[in-house]
C-alpha cells in the first residue's frame, strides 16, 4: 500500500488528519461523553456523540497477544491476508495506486433485512517510528459505481493506529476511530450487532 510522500494524485490527506486521529486515540474515554459499548480482555470499544455529525464516534483499542506490530500491520494492510479473516466484508479491492495513497472498494455482508453495504475510500499510511497510522477518507471513483441492491456507506472519519506492546514485543495494540453514515434503513437489534461486530 501506498505509504506518505511522493507525487500522484491530488493529496486529500493533512497532518491536521492525523493530529486529531491521535488526539481521540488518547482521550480518556472514562472521563468524557464516551459510553462503553463492548469490553472484553482483548477489546475494548467506546461510543461517543458527535456535535458536528449524527453519526456517532466509535474508538477501540484491541490487544493482539502474540502478534507482533509488523504482522498486525501485514493482516490490516494486505487485502489478500485480509480476506481470510476479516469474514465481514465479501469483496475487498484495491481500485487505484497512487504514490501518497490508495483507492479502496469494500463491500460488506449485513444481517437480514437489511440490505448489505459498501464503501470507497482513500487510504494513507504515515509511519513515526515503530507506529503505523492509518487514515481512511470517503471516496468516489468512476470504476466503483452504485451497485443495485447494495447501499453506499459515506466514511466521516476514521483511522487505525498499531504499535508494539510496550511489556512485550511479540505483541502488539491496535486501536481503530471509526465513524461512517451507514445511509438507509437499519433496525435496532441490527445497529446493536454491528456494535458487537465491531
Amino acid at each position: 500500500m501506498a505509504e506518505g510522500g511522493g507525487g500522484g494524485g491530488e493529496d486529500q490527506f493533512s497532518e491536521a488528519d492525523f493530529e486529531r486521529l491521535l488526539t481521540l486515540e488518547k482521550e480518556d474515554a472514562t472521563t468524557g461523553h464516551w459510553t462503553q459499548a463492548k469490553h472484553s480482555p482483548d477489546a475494548n470499544i467506546w461510543r461517543k456523540k458527535d456535535p458536528e455529525s449524527s453519526i456517532h464516534l466509535l474508538k477501540g483499542y484491541l490487544n493482539c497477544a502474540g502478534i507482533p506490530a509488523a504482522d498486525a500491520f501485514e493482516m490490516v494492510t494486505n487485502y489478500e491476508i485480509r480476506r481470510k479473516w476479516d469474514t465481514q466484508f465479501y469483496e475487498v479491492k484495491v481500485v487505484e495506486e497512487l504514490a501518497d495513497y490508495n483507492t479502496v472498494y469494500w463491500a460488506a455482508k449485513f444481517p437480514p433485512p437489511c440490505s448489505n453495504r459498501d464503501v470507497v475510500q482513500n487510504i494513507k499510511i504515515k509511519r513515526d517510528g515503530d507506529t503505523a497510522m492509518i487514515l481512511y477518507k470517503n471516496a468516489t471513483h468512476p470504476k466503483t459505481p452504485l451497485v443495485k441492491g447494495v447501499v453506499r456507506c459515506e466514511t466521516i472519519f476514521s483511522g487505525t493506529i498499531i504499535r508494539p506492546d510496550p511489556n512485550d514485543a511479540g505483541s502488539s495494540q491496535i486501536s481503530i476511530l471509526f465513524q461512517t453514515d451507514l445511509k438507509g434503513w437499519i433496525p435496532a437489534f441490527a445497529v446493536n450487532f454491528l456494535d458487537r461486530k465491531s
